[in-house]
Formats: C-alpha cells, sequence, structure tokens
C-alpha cells in the first residue's frame, strides 16, 4: 500500500525538499494591498517579503477551502496512493485543519487528517519523517502512528524582532506587545499546546539567540532540527550554532513563508526539533 502525505502552506517546507519526497502542499491565501496570493504557488517566499518591505499594511491570511484540499487528496488517490495523511498548523490559530478534516469526510478511510499542534517548520519536520516513512515500505497504520508520535515530540521556540505583528494580527494580546515594542525587548516564543505562549524577553538579537539555543541544549538526542528565518541577516552564524548546540549536521533551513511571516515580521526565527524517540 502506498501512502501519500499532504501538508498545509504554513508547513514552510523547502521547495526541493518536498518534491523530492512527493509531498503535497495547499496554499493558505494571503491578501496583501487588496490582491490575492496563495502562498508558496503564486507568491514565492522571497517575492512575499519584498512586498512586505515596500507595504505598510499587515497582509491578511485565511485558510484553503475543502475543496482546494478535497483536490490534493483526490490527486493522491488518483495517481496511485492507497491512502492520505494529511498534516496542518495547529487549529488553534486557524481554521485550516478544519477545511481538511471536512473535504476527508468524503473518503470514508482514506484520509487522515492530523493536527500537528505547531506551526511552520515544525509541521513540516513531522511531513518528513513520515514521508520517508512511506517512501520505505511504511503501511497507513504505521504512518499514523509515527506521526502522532512525532507531533508527540515536536518542539517549536522562535525570537521575533516586535511583536507588533502578532498584536496587529489578534494572536497576542495588546498589553504584552505594547510592552516589549515599548521596552525594546526581543519577545522569545513557543508553541505550546497548539498556541503562541511567551517564552521570556531579552534585550539584545545576540542575547535572544543565545537564550533561544539554551532551550535545546542538553536536551536531546534529535532525530530531526529545522531552521525557519524571516530573511535573517544572521543566518549564516545561527545555522553554525544550531549545529553545535543540537548535534545535528543536516539540519533543514527555509525561508519562513507569508502564512506565518504576517504574523511573526521581518528578522523572525524559530528552531524546530523532534526529539529522539528512545529519549
Amino acid at each position: 500500500m502506498t501512502v501519500a502525505v499532504v501538508v498545509d502552506s504554513a508547513s514552510d517546507l523547502p521547495n526541493e525538499l518536498a518534491d523530492a519526497l512527493e509531498i503535497r502542499r495547499v496554499p493558505l491565501n494571503i491578501n496583501i494591498g487588496g490582491v490575492e496570493h496563495k502562498d508558496g504557488t503564486e507568491l514565492s517566499r522571497e517575492h512575499f517579503w519584498e512586498l512586505v518591505r515596500s507595504s505598510d499594511q499587515l497582509p491578511k491570511t485565511s485558510a484553503p477551502s475543502p475543496a482546494e484540499f478535497d483536490a490534493a487528496f483526490s490527486n493522491a488517490l488518483d495517481t496511485g496512493a492507497s491512502h492520505v495523511i494529511c498534516f496542518t498548523m495547529t487549529q488553534g490559530l486557524s481554521a485550516t485543519f478544519q477545511s481538511a478534516v471536512t473535504a476527508a469526510s468524503a473518503y470514508s478511510n482514506r484520509v487522515t487528517v492530523l493536527d500537528t499542534q505547531t506551526l511552520t517548520i515544525g509541521e513540516g519536520l513531522v511531513a518528513i519523517g513520515v514521508a520517508t516513512a512511506a517512501r520505505e515500505g511504511a503501511t497507513p497504520s504505521e504512518c499514523r502512528s509515527l506521526g502522532a508520535s512525532l507531533i508527540e515530540r515536536v518542539r517549536t521556540f522562535g525570537t521575533l524582532d516586535t511583536l507588533e505583528n502578532l498584536r496587529r494580527g489578534g494572536r497576542i494580546g495588546a498589553a504584552s506587545a505594547l510592552l516589549g515594542t515599548l521596552m525594546s525587548f526581543k519577545p522569545l516564543i513557543e508553541v505550546r499546546n497548539g498556541g503562541i505562549e511567551a517564552a521570556g524577553r531579552v534585550r539584545t538579537r545576540k542575547a535572544a539567540l543565545t537564550t533561544l539555543l539554551e532551550k535545546f541544549e542538553g536536551n536531546g538526542p534529535y532525530e530531526r532540527v529545522g531552521l525557519v528565518h524571516a530573511m535573517a541577516p544572521d543566518l549564516d552564524e545561527v545555522l553554525s550554532r544550531v549545529r553545535q548546540t543540537t548535534g545535528v549536521e543536516d539540519v533543514v533551513v527555509t525561508v519562513m513563508g507569508a502564512t506565518i511571516g504576517t504574523h511573526a515580521g521581518l528578522g523572525a526565527l524559530g528552531i524546530s526539533v523532534v526529539t529522539s524517540e528512545s529519549k
């Protein structure tokens, strides 16, 4: 039996890696200045950040429709898959999961939808693990069990240059955003229990990165590590430190797309890890 993997574009998977693993991606909708785009297809990640730099308006995001998930599911099944496993970003922050569930209801037991309870490359790492297993011959039952296990073991932390985008997008309390902005803090966040929670705040970017890496130091071993950034100028330095801290050389590095980038803002940086099952 062949298992196909579907994700939403909030997974921020590198295109080359997603294509190599035959992971299908369903784009969220991004509205910038009244113009609608499909995240990652009609609007590349790099072009999105060019538009952000030239606009003073916060983009708006919306979930894919059930019909868009239906198209991905039917394509996978029509081209040889016997089962589809779909991973979505946390339903605590988007209606994407519900759209996927609605679409899956038409396929009886041939489509499984799992909420990863996380965001961006954290979702991506879960999909990578299951897609890799599927290519090696794992059954639908084995892929579902592995997916559930990976979701339990993924951790995602990030640092933002400002909380303003989260505040304007309604994803965090206004008072917290105001305090962080006025006092020039670099906020740290964690994706926990399907939501965004504060994980600390420091004065400088350097201190933020050091504190972020301390979240992972000594807590391995890690099966997979991902690094996502919103055009971070210090990417090379951060990548070197991530490899040193986690002990993982083959780090998945990707540019943050419009779905998450709209709320995170320029300069944001996130690290996701999957802890070893034997830990």
